[in-house]
């Protein structure tokens, strides 16, 4: 535009400096001066088209109240790892929806297994002793056309095809993302109990450096491989409810040692997984450190090997609590928390009223404020989840309490810890057990 109005200019001054004509100036000034308001008139309008923005981006409503996918949905065949060109490990979806490592399996086998494998032209990942657990599994990959648990059990006896299952993927069970709130917010919760007891997690990895943690008591250990890290978003939330102390963040368990077990990984800003295998070496690691209640807030499919795995737990005298998942009233049960030897939380809102995410059914063992909960956020600062994730620690920090003021703890102590449970636990819904509460919520005093 500017080209325009110089050219026009020009063309004037040489008109007046031309003596082969007689050139009235004046009156090409005014018509200079009404093109000039012209093209100004023009050039406005373009700018305002080109500027003009459908709506304004504040009136644009939250992404998850738009999407027509869940904000954890993933693709089929997901590449984990830093370098997607050489991945740690391929995940797929499997044909019932869950979720694996590709080709990949374990077994509870022996030598002969182990080189009938290695005759079908397996892969052995790993070959390990958990001594905590007293268990040895194989970890192996098979090629595709012997990708299932038909085609295997043609070459494998009886007594190992009965242990043999995939290496399997289970999620967090919290809704993201955290809603950040004003810490000013009020809490008038207390700590469930000063026990210094150990009380051990197997869930993402902690953000240490938030000043909720600044007093609290942390050991962690990773069990992620192939230069995986874990996020924190997770880890740190559940953490949170369970020592956090931190403005109106107020702990359930202030003094209690915690263990944390990183098992999660990325799978995509809104998700996180963890193998079977993690889960079971942090598993493992916890009952080597003699950690008695272990909080599980993860969930995924049924399993021989993780059923296997909490057993063994389980008879070494560790409690375990689990999520009782976040599919909904109508879903099938999930695990580890359908197992019966876990207890499975659901969750409920301030109001008592039940979760609508929760999964429920004859499974669930007892429940727990789950919905808004304040918490650590990883970045900083606190926010309000939602999830079975957030019920079960409270659980988990109930039977700590208890636990610790046990002087043995035999598989008698153990019941007597849970009928110790029950008797503090409110009756909401029907009268008796029910599948939304459970025997019945528990609450911070």
């Amino acid at each position: 535009m500017t080209r325009i109005k110089i050219t026009i200019f020009s063309l004037l001054a040489f008109s007046q400096m031309s003596s082969a004509q007689l050139i009235n100036t004046q009156g090409i000034v005014k018509q200079v001066e009404n093109i000039e308001k012209t093209i100004d008139r023009l050039e406005q309008r373009i700018i305002a088209e080109e500027l003009k923005e459908p709506f304004a981006l504040s009136e644009l409503p939250a992404i998850e109240s738009v999407i027509t996918e869940p904000l954890t949905t993933l693709p089929k065949t997901l590449a984990i790892g830093v370098d997607l060109s050489n991945p740690a490990f391929i995940e797929v979806e499997l044909e019932d929806g869950w979720r694996a490592v590709q080709n990949q399996w374990m077994i509870i086998a022996d030598e002969q297994t182990k080189q009938t494998l290695i005759g079908l032209g397996a892969v052995i990942n790993s070959d390990s002793t958990y001594s905590g657990l007293g268990l040895s599994v194989l970890r192996f990959t098979i090629p595709s056309h012997l990708d299932s648990k038909s085609a295997l059990a043609k070459h494998l006896t009886q007594d190992a095809f009965v242990t043999l299952d995939r290496n399997h993927i289970y999620v967090a069970q919290s809704q993201t993302p955290q809603t950040a709130f004003d810490s000013a917010e009020k809490q008038i919760d207390q700590p469930m109990c000063k026990t210094t007891a150990r009380i051990g997690m197997i869930d993402s990895a902690v953000a240490r450096t938030h000043p909720a943690f600044t007093k609290a008591n942390i050991t962690a250990k990773s069990f992620l491989t192939n230069n995986l890290n874990s996020p924190a978003l997770h880890g740190t939330a559940v953490a949170g409810v369970l020592i956090g102390d931190f403005n109106t963040l107020t702990p359930l368990l202030p003094q209690a040692h915690l263990y944390s077990a990183e098992v999660f990984y990325r799978q995509s800003d809104y998700s996180q997984g963890a193998t079977l295998s993690a889960m079971i070496e942090a598993l493992n690691w916890l009952v080597e450190e003699k950690v008695t209640v272990i909080n599980m807030s993860l969930a995924g499919p049924d399993n021989r090997i993780l059923n296997r795995m909490i057993t063994a737990a389980i008879q070494q005298g560790t409690i375990i609590v689990a999520a009782a998942g976040n599919e909904g009233p109508a879903a099938q049960a999930v695990y580890p928390a359908g197992y019966e030897e876990v207890i499975a939380v659901s969750a409920f809102d301030n109001s008592l009223k039940p979760y609508r995410w929760s999964n429920r059914g004859d499974y669930i063992d007892y429940s727990a404020l789950g919905v808004n909960v304040i918490t650590a956020q990883a970045l900083g600062g606190l926010g309000k989840e939602s999830g079975t994730s957030m019920a079960a620690p409270v659980i988990s920090a109930a039977l700590a309490c208890l636990v610790s003021k046990q002087s043995t703890l035999s598989k008698q102590d153990i019941e007597n810890v849970l009928l110790s449970l029950t008797k503090q636990s409110v009756d909401l819904g029907p009268k008796g057990r029910d599948p939304v509460f459970g025997i019945g919520a528990i609450q911070r005093k």
